[in-house]
């Protein structure tokens, strides 16, 4: 869309397409202000000369900054090259030094805890032998005790009843043998 308004656009009214003339009698400034639309630019002379004054500072300012760096430049190039220096060497010597201090003193951490470690794992493995060794004894005694306690419950029990022999069965006569009588 244009930044002008068209009079194909709704809700325009036609007051508003339509600039009134400013005449003498016209009333005041105020007036003819509130009348004009809200969309008013700077005419070209204005810009133009506003644009000519930016480019000025701009410009003065790139000639200021020039100048200064030709009239101070030196200064500050000397200013800028001890502090972008590298130290003494005796300040790199004891930094060295102490570089070499604190990796032995790493390194000997390193050992003790890796010693430490071996330590440790060969103490739990002994221990792990040592129950392993506690569990077998537990359990050949555990053996013992319980074929001891299957001995002495088999003495100590009572004897099964004997069976009682069924009586022997009496003689019954037979009729070919009946005594005789006389």
């Amino acid at each position: 869309m244009s930044a002008m308004p068209s009079h194909t656009q709704p809700g325009l009214s036609a007051a508003l397409l339509v600039r009134p003339s400013v005449d003498a009698d016209a009333g005041s400034p105020v007036e003819v202000k509130n009348d004009q639309l809200p969309t008013s630019r700077l005419s070209l002379g204005n810009r133009a000369s506003l644009a000519f004054a930016y480019y000025m500072i701009v410009f003065s300012i790139g000639i200021a900054a020039t100048l200064a760096w030709q009239i101070y430049g030196d200064a500050a190039r000397q200013l800028i090259a001890p502090a972008a220096s590298a130290p003494d060497q005796p300040q790199l010597n004891a930094i060295s030094l102490d570089l070499d201090a604190v990796r032995r003193s790493i390194d000997g951490l390193a050992i003790s805890i890796g010693t430490a470690i071996a330590t440790s794992q060969e103490q739990t493995t002994r221990n792990i032998d040592q129950l392993t060794a506690g569990l077998e004894q537990m359990t050949h005694e555990l053996a013992k005790l319980q074929a001891v306690e299957r001995y002495v419950l088999y003495k100590n029990a009572d004897p099964p009843p004997r069976p009682v022999p069924a009586p022997a069965p009496k003689p019954v006569p037979r009729p070919s043998q009946a005594p005789i009588v006389r």
